[in-house]
């Protein structure tokens, strides 16, 4: 079937196609930059955790409880423990970025724990970074709550109560938890997919805008319009088809690095999964067209875009779904 190149529907496709074949611009943003981010986040954690993050500990009291208690701490495979002789030394550590928290031990720490008088430990961290400070947090809570039970055997076990009854009243419950969806723990799974969607709809969304914008903005709309035979349906979908087809590439290549390679949890069907994917490049390309044209100026549409597709990290898993939270009339 022979192609005419200056009218038609497949003219507007060759010709969308050589601009992305000539431009570097395209090419960065339709390959190298959503390979890069697949790649990139999904060998960020390969154990799934961070690990060795930098905690540094002020031991005052220098006793075999204090030392105990560090090497606890230095024992998690999250933490990698520096030891400090002065409180200034580790604020100034921690403030310059070089330790995610620290902890101070007071002075007659092993006294105040063998009298019983609830001897109380410092622990300053940075709040700033999100997933090393709740997970170095979580690792020293985890660590006292411990230390604290094993003081309570002993010392139970010296007034002669037996382990089993002294468990009982340390811990009268036990929380058998079962976290659904990611049952590993794995902070690879929690962010890549929510990131790795959140950057590729961004990226639609930009490139859809800019794609439009520049005819806009060069004046070459009329010749766009002209070739489609003044039908501006017939433009959008000739346009926009190489760039979908090219970004649900992208959307695949997603789910099989994350589902095939990396062996991700999944709670439906793979097929359910690519339907999503086509889905999410067609609404984020519809939504650039939308914002092209409420904001005919390509500075003020890609502005728009990048705020409305930032938005998105935010509703899609991030903060926990308000649908969920509601509850029927009969609950």
């Amino acid at each position: 079937m022979a192609i005419n190149r200056e009218h038609g529907f497949w003219a507007i496709v060759l010709r969308e196609i050589n601009k992305i074949i000539s431009r570097f611009m395209y090419i960065v943003l339709l390959f190298l930059v959503p390979v890069f981010c697949f790649v990139f986040f999904a060998t960020l954690m390969p154990s799934g955790l961070p690990m060795n993050l930098e905690l540094g500990v002020v031991d005052m009291d220098n006793s075999i409880v204090s030392r105990k208690m560090i090497r606890q701490i230095d024992a998690t495979a999250s933490n990698n423990v520096f030891r400090f002789t002065r409180y200034e030394d580790a604020r100034d550590c921690m403030q310059q970025g070089k330790i995610y928290g620290y902890i101070v031990i007071p002075e007659d720490f092993e006294k105040s724990v063998s009298f019983g008088r609830q001897p109380k430990i410092d622990f300053y961290y940075n709040a700033v970074f999100l997933t090393a400070g709740s997970i170095t947090q979580k690792n020293v809570a985890t660590m006292l709550a411990t230390l604290t039970g094993a003081v309570n055997l002993t010392s139970r076990q010296a007034r002669g109560q037996s382990v089993e009854a002294s468990m009982g009243q340390i811990q009268p419950i036990i929380a058998d938890v079962h976290p659904i969806g990611n049952p590993e723990m794995n902070y690879s799974v929690y962010l890549a997919n929510l990131i790795i969607p959140g950057i590729l709809e961004l990226l639609i969304l930009l490139t859809t805008a800019y794609a439009i914008g520049e005819e806009l903005k060069n004046r070459t709309s009329r010749h766009w319009l002209f070739m489609a035979d003044d039908n501006v349906h017939k433009a959008l979908v000739a346009k926009l088809l190489p760039y979908f087809f090219l970004f649900l590439i992208m959307a695949l290549l997603y789910l099989t690095i994350m589902f095939g390679y990396m062996k991700f949890p999944l709670n439906t069907s793979i097929g359910w999964m690519m339907l999503d994917a086509v889905l999410l490049v067609i609404a984020a390309q519809s939504m650039a067209v939308l914002m092209v044209g409420l904001l005919p100026v390509l500075r003020d549409a890609l502005s728009a875009c990048s705020i409305y597709g930032v938005l998105a990290f935010s509703f899609s898993g991030f903060t926990f779904p308000s649908r969920a939270c509601r509850r029927s009339s009969r609950d």
